[in-house]
């Protein structure tokens, strides 16, 4: 991982955590289409982590022991994880295998 990554990931983290508090004072002020948004953020981000596992190991090659001890949970679990995690619909299209494509990663992990 380069210097410029290991700085840039927390930063991005902190500016996600900032416009998620945007959207809930938002929805605490009875924007429904925040409330919406919010939903609709937690599905992508349950998918998002999935799909930064299956990144991890198969394309920078981190081992599930080694995923697992950086997320605090056991390698079965991580693997079981992406390995059943559905896609969500909010992946554009297939492949030509008929995959479906996501943003961030080349396909989607299907059951």
């Amino acid at each position: 991982m380069t210097e410029q990554r290991r700085h840039e990931s927390p930063e991005v983290g902190a500016m996600i955590g900032r416009m998620l508090n945007a959207l809930i004072r938002r929805a605490g002020e009875g924007d429904i289409e925040a409330i919406e948004q919010l939903q609709a953020v937690e599905q992508l981000a349950a998918h998002a982590y999935s799909a930064g596992l299956a990144v991890a190991h198969d394309s920078a090659g981190y081992s599930w022991a080694e995923l697992a001890q950086g997320t605090g949970t056991t390698r079965q679990n991580l693997s079981q994880r992406v390995r059943w995690r559905r896609a969500p619909a909010s992946c554009a299209g297939v492949d030509p295998d008929g995959h479906p494509l996501c943003v961030g990663m080349k396909r989607c992990r299907q059951a």
